[in-house]
């Protein structure tokens, strides 16, 4: 998390949108494209090292690395677009509507 979305973050606003200029929607959609390639990476690395331990070939890590990262992406992207993000972001906008997450706390 920490890794994904720092990149994903940084390469959006440094070179596909604008804050201020461009839409939520685009920033949304910017951020959440980025925030699928670092984790496709980390998690075929983790997949092929996961294969590595019920082989036990350690020469098929890095062509199984290799050989998954376009199948997971092509999974990922469209789950990250269409599901779990537009998903995941209704949740939090029903659990913290905007302009409450900063408000005072009730005291009773």
């Amino acid at each position: 998390m920490f890794v994904a979305s720092r990149f994903a973050k940084w390469f959006a606003f440094r070179f596909l949108v604008t804050p201020g200029k461009s839409s939520r929607l685009a920033i949304t959609l910017a951020i959440s494209t980025m925030m699928v390639f670092p984790m496709v990476l980390f998690m075929s690395l983790y997949g092929a090292l996961e294969a590595f331990t019920h082989v036990g070939d350690p020469a098929m890590i890095l062509p199984t690395w290799i050989a998954n990262i376009p199948w997971n992406f092509v999974a990922a992207l469209p789950w990250n677009l269409l599901v779990a993000g537009p998903l995941s972001r209704w949740v939090f906008r029903r659990a913290f509507p905007e302009g409450t997450v900063l408000a005072e706390p009730v005291c009773a």
